[in-house]
């Protein structure tokens, strides 16, 4: 079973107080015993009767861009930090901007920390190759002083498969909340977009319509870099072969191997 970082874990490791997502008190580590499976409800295998299908994840999007000739430092959410910091913590010379036209990122900034949500896949996309495998920080602080840092290779999740260089789909699950924020560099004159599709999220308002608060979603329906093979297209003409052999023989041969 896959298993991914715990910051929940990690900053109450010390006063020994972290229970596991199940409940039990004896996955105190840092890594949690669950892996990102979108879709599941954390009952599957255990003899529980099926769940009703998940509803498909609307995510969040937003382009960022580096309007100078540097390299600077773009910083996400992390609403209890960088809400009345300048330009919400990132340096000066980036934008951020949802896709969405009628939502702007202070919304998105607030949103976060009131409905907190797990991120099951990230896609980061641009023109710059090298832009979307900058590694990106993720940390978590706590009010009692304490921080925990994550450091996401976003190179590993490039396929060797892939057709396409400026995507890449990080699949690797994290919580953003008020106390969680992304940092990364973003370089010189470029812009990227990056898709968080949640696997979770918390909205404690559902109460007030007998809707649960925590909300699961389905898994996105998006390629992971797995290769996609063509049909290849068939040489049908006689190839000459030497006397040694003789005769004529037809070849099939592939035209093409893409990925993604």
């Amino acid at each position: 079973m896959n298993k991914y970082f715990d910051v929940d874990a990690y900053l109450n490791a010390s006063q020994a107080t972290y229970r596991g997502v199940n409940g039990s008190p004896a996955h105190s580590n840092i890594y949690g015993n669950v892996g990102l499976n979108l879709g599941v409800d954390g009952t599957q295998g255990m003899g529980a009767v099926a769940a009703s299908p998940l509803k498909t994840p609307s995510p969040y999007q937003l382009n960022i861009a580096n309007t100078t000739a540097g390299n600077l430092t773009c910083i996400l959410f992390g609403q209890n930090i960088y809400l009345l910091v300048s330009n919400f913590g990132s340096s000066t010379g980036i934008t951020v901007t949802p896709t969405q036209t009628n939502v702007n990122y202070i919304q998105l900034l607030n949103q976060s920390a009131q409905q907190p949500f797990e991120v099951g896949l990230t896609r980061v996309q641009s023109s710059n190759a090298t832009q979307v495998t900058q590694q990106i920080g993720i940390t978590s602080t706590d009010a009692n002083g304490q921080s925990c840092n994550y450091p996401l290779i976003a190179q590993n999740y490039f396929s060797a498969y892939q057709f396409q260089s400026g995507i890449i789909d990080i699949q690797f699950p994290y919580r953003i909340d008020g106390g969680t924020y992304l940092t990364f560099t973003v370089l010189a004159g470029a812009s990227l977009s990056i898709t968080f599709f949640p696997a979770e999220k918390v909205n404690q308002t559902n109460h007030f319509s007998g809707a649960p608060a925590l909300q699961s979603y389905a898994a996105p329906q998006v390629a992971l870099g797995m290769p996609t093979f063509v049909q290849p297209t068939i040489n049908t003409q006689p190839l000459q072969m030497t006397a040694e052999y003789g005769g004529p023989l037809v070849r099939n041969t592939p035209s093409s191997f893409r990925g993604y």
